[in-house]
């Protein structure tokens, strides 16, 4: 599955564009796992903040001492997966996490395809899948002015989260002149993190956003849940194929 941008990214921008994806397993949680196809087959890459990740494995229950950061991801991911599963009343004994990242990602799909007014009978797993994913780009291009008709899928998904990620940086006072994309995310995220920062009153100095969010994480994470700031925002999920 080839993604045109990390799963983290729609996280930390926020953006409310679909539905979670085939490996993000809960609305509320933030996804340690990314899969995609690279030159040496499958890939596995984890986007996450260690502090954060640690954070997640104890409110699950996890233990953390000595285990590395790749290890501790993948068990944040399986117990994401279970937790998620249970949430929707999906039967987990004798199951894999890839059946049930499945199994859930299909309910949140038909979930998702409800409130859309998207039949769901009779459909296939892919096909309402597809069917539900351009509804929402589809949607979300008409709120950003973009035009749709004619437009091949893939391509108007692109379109769409580019042109969001920019309205992001501009209502961030982030000037988008000559930068592309990934640049943009880059500094959303920083300035999201020194915006929080400013908001519990942590002195920035010199400190770089990788210290700032480590910071927030472990010494302030209580506050920021309460005040629902970044990375406690309410995350959204942008799915792009």
């Amino acid at each position: 599955m080839k993604k045109g941008f990390p799963l983290l990214i729609a996280l930390l921008l926020g953006i409310s564009l679909a539905l979670p994806t085939s490996h993000a397993v809960s609305a509320n949680e933030i996804d340690v796992w990314e899969e995609r196809d690279g030159h040496s087959g499958k890939e596995k890459m984890f986007h996450h903040n260690e502090a954060l990740l640690k954070l997640q494995a104890e409110e699950l229950g996890i233990e953390t001492e000595g285990k590395d950061i790749e290890t501790l991801a993948k068990e944040v991911f399986e117990a994401q997966a279970i937790k998620a599963a249970k949430e929707l009343g999906i039967e987990t004994e004798g199951k894999n996490v890839q059946e049930l990242k499945q199994e859930v990602h299909l309910a949140r799909v038909k979930e998702k395809a409800k409130e859309l007014g998207i039949s769901t009978d009779g459909k296939e797993a892919k096909e309402l899948m597809k069917e539900v994913h351009h509804a929402i780009v589809t949607q979300k291009a008409k709120e950003l002015g973009i035009e749709t008709e004619g437009k091949d899928p893939k391509k108007l998904g692109k379109e769409v989260m580019e042109a969001a990620v920019r309205q992001q940086a501009e209502e961030l006072d982030i000037d988008t002149k000559g930068k592309d994309v990934h640049e943009l995310i880059t500094e959303i995220r920083e300035r999201k993190i020194t915006q929080t920062a400013e908001k519990l009153g942590i002195d920035i100095g010199d400190k770089d956003a990788g210290q700032l969010l480590d910071e927030i994480v472990t010494e302030h994470a209580g506050e920021a849940k309460k005040q629902k700031l970044y990375p406690f925002e309410k995350e959204k999920y942008f799915h792009h194929h």
